[in-house]
């Protein structure tokens, strides 16, 4: 299953929850068949564009409502959980902590760099800017402009359409979360 089968799953049965409405009543609303609404909410079946229309006509919801993630009013992620982006044994590791979403128009990563270690551009094209925030260490940007040291509690802006490296000089581990727009 796709994650956009996955989202109409999800949403499809959390939406016909929240209405109160049993699969009988859906079927009634929507002109969907029971069978296909309950293996669209299973995930066992792609509905077509004139079922999603349907659905989303029957019980007066956007497309968007139907197709996109849920937005979550707070969500707690544990960074030692997230699986690692990139990583160079000894050198760095880099995870993903929120993926780029057209709607967001951003991504965010943590890099945790060990002593002695340095990371150079681990994004593809595309991206404008970086936003670097120190959380611990300090940072040694190298840019084909200069070097610039960087401690933790402090934020540089990036363009990254050019050369930079993050190196860690110091003695301890250096982390940064990284705004990428």
């Amino acid at each position: 299953m796709n994650q956009l089968d996955r989202n109409i799953a999800v949403n499809l049965k959390r939406i016909r929850k929240a209405k109160n409405m049993s699969l009988d009543m859906l079927a009634e609303r929507t002109g969907v068949s029971k069978s296909m609404l309950g293996q669209i909410e299973r995930g066992e079946s792609n509905p077509t564009v004139a079922t999603i229309a349907k659905i989303v006509t029957g019980i007066r919801i956007s497309f968007e409502e139907l197709i996109y993630p849920r937005k979550e009013t707070v969500l707690i992620i544990d960074n030692d959980n997230l699986p690692i982006y990139k990583f160079e044994e000894g050198a760095y590791q880099v995870r993903s902590v929120f993926p780029y979403d057209r709607r967001r128009g951003f991504e965010v990563y943590e890099a945790r760099i060990e002593p002695g270690g340095c990371c150079g551009r681990f994004l593809e094209e595309g991206a404008d800017s970086e936003y670097i925030m120190v959380v611990q260490g300090a940072l040694t940007l190298e840019t084909e402009e200069g070097t610039y040291e960087v401690a933790a509690s402090h934020t540089i802006k990036l363009d990254v359409s050019h050369f930079h490296r993050y190196h860690n000089y110091g003695n301890q581990k250096l982390i940064l979360n990284i705004f990428v727009a």
